[in-house]
């Protein structure tokens, strides 16, 4: 939580330089809300858990990979989403169209994840994980503000589940 925490605060700071200089947007995303797990040994923790994000925009692609009124882009994402002794932070590679104000995503990479071990610890390892999601930004001045539905998977079957989030980008 401490690892994803300072990411957050570090891209936040920086994204807030950059608009205070009137640069080009940055392509920094920072998200933040409410995760539900699907698996019911995860429920116990809790049936609603907290989830933080920050996503950067890699590089735009070409027209041809999307539909005409559609942008695509590739970013990196790092998320963290846990509560108690089950946690997740995954490290993606994601594929994002754009349409006006509708967005979608899929993306792919490894989880760091933390689950109990049926002993009283925890089995920590490195998971397959991955997302799809879609979201509606509100454009209003220079720094847009955006809500989305999230679906994270993972090899790790305990740390599957969905999430509402809201954020904003620079």
């Amino acid at each position: 939580m401490k690892k994803a925490a300072v990411l957050v605060i570090i891209a936040a700071l920086a994204a807030a330089a950059n608009a205070q200089y009137g640069q080009q947007p940055s392509g920094v995303s920072l998200r933040g809300g409410m995760f539900f797990p699907t698996a019911a040994s995860a429920k116990a923790e809790g049936k609603t858990w907290f989830g933080v994000g920050v996503e950067y925009k890699l590089k735009d692609l070409s027209k041809a990979y999307g539909p005409d009124d559609f942008a695509t882009s590739y970013s990196i994402s790092v998320d963290y989403y846990g509560k108690g002794d089950h946690s997740n932070m995954p490290v993606l590679l994601n594929w994002v169209s754009r349409g006006k104000q509708l967005y979608y995503s899929a993306g792919a990479g490894l989880g760091f994840a933390k689950t109990p071990d049926g002993l009283g610890g925890s089995d920590t390892g490195t998971e397959l994980s991955f997302q799809f999601s879609a979201g509606y930004e509100f454009k209003q001045g220079m720094t847009p503000f955006f809500v989305e539905a999230r679906y994270f998977g993972s090899a790790e079957s305990a740390l599957n589940g969905y999430g509402i989030f809201a954020g904003v980008r620079f």
